[in-house]
């Protein structure tokens, strides 16, 4: 049984994504700890010489995800005094951004947060959620933590810039995000394209007011922004969706470039032509192997994660490499064109019981989220970690999962794994 994060920790990771605003937690210590390093591995913004700015109460040398520190007293008598000292505490760091998030045990007390906010005069600078968030799927909350944050900042389209688009979709939980955004925003630049923010990925508050004039939304994973893309849409930015998934693996990759083109009425040649360059160097690379394509074809594999990665992942295994999926679960608050598409696929190919089937022991590959592409990699499978819990502590190099160095590092992975098989 995988455990997957849920809507609390997306929440968290939505604000820590913003590159000035602060996540800050109403609730214990122990709920901080899993968060803060997390948002620190992935998103690190810690400057030298900076250690001792953050040896101060809430933060106790962790920039990331201040918290309150709720105890048993607390929890009897109510914490307002907590938020009351924190608030200016946090404010006087220059966030530009604000956003206090209930633990689910402090979500009991009833701690009246929006009076702690309007006492210290923070109403322009503070947001709170005070939602019950840890039963639903994280990329719900995700996406939603991103809209009631765009609907704070209320940014205004008074004028259209020609020839932009955001990019909306990828996250701090995917794998080496930062790479995989770099990498997608230089296809919209090869196609003379100006990408003004990428939403949920790095985007400072000043960009996230930019974004709003933008000509039309580009989508990765259409799960990561759900709620997201209905903001954007009741401004009048259109959201373009790629009909082949997340760009996972060439033949995808080369649809959202072309699909992005299409929206713009751009000549998508210069990046097709990068992707063309780098399949061919990986044919090369795989025809001077000799025998290794003929080891990795027919292995079986089991896939699980986000529906618009499962979707083109399977495939791209099954077309490109001859590999043959025994299971395929998609993780919840998947997308329902996704789940269909990848339906209809298992099914045409005769492969319909693989739908809905969680990784399985006997599979020659696993990919997944890293925890359970580990343990199961123990047992003798090849594990390759796709999802959440890639969380960047021990990759030097990156090993996104979208574009170009998405499927160099999935073929180097099946390489190395199967030549030591």
């Amino acid at each position: 049984m995988r455990t997957l994060p849920d809507g609390f920790n997306g929440a968290v990771m939505a604000v820590e994504s913003i590159d000035d605003a602060v996540a800050f937690l109403h609730g214990p210590g122990g709920c901080r700890v899993r968060h803060m390093v997390h948002s620190s591995a992935v998103y690190p913004r810690m400057t030298p010489g900076s250690d001792e700015d953050w040896f101060g109460p809430y933060y106790y040398g962790y920039p990331r995800v201040p918290a309150s520190y709720l105890d048993e007293y607390d929890f009897i008598n109510g914490a307002f005094y907590k938020l009351d000292e924190a608030l200016p505490i946090i404010a006087d760091k220059k966030p530009s951004l604000i956003v206090v998030i209930n633990s689910p045990g402090a979500a009991l007390i009833g701690d009246n947060i929006e009076k702690a906010i309007r006492d210290n005069g923070l109403e322009d600078l503070a947001i709170y959620m005070d939602e019950s968030l840890v039963s639903m799927p994280v990329t719900e909350c995700y996406g939603h933590m991103m809209r009631a944050i765009m609907e704070h900042l209320a940014p205004k389209r008074d004028k259209v810039r020609p020839g932009t688009l955001n990019i909306l979709g990828l996250s701090l939980l995917d794998k080496d995000w930062a790479a995989a955004r770099d990498e997608l925003c230089g296809y919209a630049r090869d196609i003379g394209l100006e990408v003004i923010s990428t939403p949920g990925a790095g985007a400072s508050v000043s960009d996230l007011k930019a974004s709003a004039e933008a000509e039309f939304n580009m989508v990765v994973c259409p799960e990561m922004c759900a709620g997201l893309t209905d903001y954007y849409e009741s401004l009048g930015i259109p959201t373009v969706r790629s009909p082949a998934g997340a760009p996972v693996g060439f033949s995808a990759l080369r649809k959202w470039i072309e699909t992005m083109a299409s929206a713009s009425g751009k000549d998508p040649s210069a990046a097709l032509g990068r992707v063309g360059k780098a399949e061919r160097a990986v044919f090369d690379k795989l025809s001077g192997m000799r025998y290794m394509p003929l080891r990795i074809r027919a292995l079986s594999f089991s896939v699980a994660g986000t529906a618009s990665v499962v979707r083109p992942m399977a495939e791209w295994l099954y077309g490109y490499l001859g590999m043959i999926p025994i299971a395929a679960a998609v993780d919840p608050g998947a997308d329902e064109k996704e789940t269909a598409a990848l339906k209809e696929f298992l099914g045409s190919h005769d492969m319909s019981e693989a739908f809905g089937e969680e990784p399985a022991e006997g599979s020659d590959v696993v990919l997944c989220e890293g925890v359970t592409a580990n343990i199961m990699a123990a047992g003798g499978c090849v594990g390759i970690p796709i999802g959440y819990s890639g969380s960047g502590l021990d990759d030097m190099i990156p090993r996104p999962i979208y574009g170009i160095q998405g499927a160099r590092y999935i073929l180097d992975e099946l390489v190395h794994g199967v030549r030591g098989s």
